[in-house]
């Protein structure tokens, strides 16, 4: 569906086009979010889940994308846990919603286990001292622990846990799962994805026999959910595939992409021969040609890299961007096009409909994690 069936569709409906036109006018660009896609993702992810817990993780505001938004999609797809990246973002989200888990997983140093408990959040425990200070409770609130099985970032190993064993700290807690994060669970191959699963559940057993409780485990990301059923265990953590991330090397993406970035045409000129365009005059323009000047730039993600080589589409039609992009323009070569059948304020989809975010991750030399991350943060976004 390219961007005018868009228009003619969902977004015809209470004036939304003139509404998203008005945004893209003032703000340069805008990111538009098809909630039914994402609601199609979930249905995804349950249909390969059977007694296993979702979880969904919409730390870093939600990809970009709007934690806020992606939640109230999400409860109405009936969850009621999430995982966030820091406390902050709990607290925010809190203050909307009262009947849910939050879960953190990075609580910060120095650990402020007043603020966890003052907005009911809870923390993924990921070392001793954690641990320690939140065994002071005297409420016995819930919390997470988080074994380090070959990541090497955050958690606690093997021996930690004999550490805890002789200070007779975790039988103690009131832990609701034990967790570990796959580090290469995007290839399906990778010996590594075994070894962690063998070691969480040899830990998992250790902790079980030092509590005497029989706890929940989890080990999958969104990726880790495509390893097949063995991985699934409890609860799982999928959160890009949500919104259509790609999280497999190499293989054809099964989820649907709900997001189109969108900007728009501000100038148009025509151009002679020779002259150059851009910082550094690095493009040099070949023959006369007619050059439109977009209202998006680096300040927005959209990389330098592809200076004189990216591309973006008019009209469904793939157009090369001439001379280096800058803060918040790019040139782009519209000289395909008659006379007069563009005009300014005409939309430039970056991608969308015409071209996958993970096919303009790979123009990038990055993934698509990291582009919806930067690109999204500061971009309006309209959910349809």
């Amino acid at each position: 569906m390219n961007i005018d069936m868009i228009m003619k569709t969902k977004l015809s409906k209470n004036n939304n086009i003139i509404k998203i036109k008005k945004i893209i006018s003032q703000n340069g660009a805008i990111l538009l979010v098809d909630k039914d896609k994402i609601i199609k993702n979930s249905y995804i992810i349950k249909k390969k889940l059977k007694n296993t817990i979702i979880s969904p993780v919409i730390k870093a505001d939600g990809y970009g994308v709007g934690a806020k938004a992606l939640i109230d999609i999400l409860i109405n797809c009936k969850y009621k846990n999430f995982f966030l990246g820091n406390i902050n973002e709990g607290i925010i989200l809190r203050k909307y919603y009262k009947n849910i888990n939050l879960y953190i997983l990075n609580c910060g140093f120095p650990f402020n286990t007043n603020l966890i408990k003052k907005y009911n959040l809870i923390p993924v425990l990921n070392n001793i001292q954690e641990i320690e200070l939140w065994n002071k409770n005297k409420e016995k609130l819930p919390c997470v622990i988080h074994i380090d099985t070959g990541m090497n970032r955050l958690g606690i190993n093997l021996k930690d846990i004999q550490l805890l064993k002789n200070k007779n700290l975790l039988n103690q807690l009131n832990i609701k799962f034990i967790m570990s994060h796959l580090a290469c669970a995007e290839n399906k191959n990778n010996s590594n994805n075994k070894q962690q699963l063998d070691l969480l559940k040899k830990s998992s057993n250790l902790i079980k026999k030092l509590t005497k409780k029989n706890i929940k485990s989890s080990i999958c990301n969104s990726a880790g959910i495509l390893l097949g059923k063995k991985y699934h265990l409890d609860f799982v953590r999928p959160g890009a595939a949500f919104l259509g991330l790609n999280p497999l090397e190499y293989k054809k993406n099964i989820f649907y992409e709900p997001l189109t970035l969108l900007t728009q045409i501000y100038q148009i000129r025509n151009v002679s021969k020779g002259m150059t365009v851009g910082y550094g005059a690095s493009y040099k323009v070949k023959k006369d040609s007619k050059l439109a000047t977009i209202s998006i730039g680096y300040s927005y993600g959209l990389s330098r890299l592809l200076s004189n080589i990216g591309s973006v589409f008019v009209k469904n039609k793939e157009i090369k961007i001439v001379g280096r992009i800058s803060m918040d323009l790019t040139v782009i070569d519209i000289s395909y096009f008659k006379h007069n059948e563009i005009q300014p304020g005409e939309m430039v989809e970056i991608f969308g409909n015409n071209r996958s975010l993970e096919n303009f991750a790979k123009k990038n030399n990055t993934i698509s994690y990291e582009i919806i991350c930067k690109m999204a943060k500061n971009i309006p976004k309209v959910i349809y």
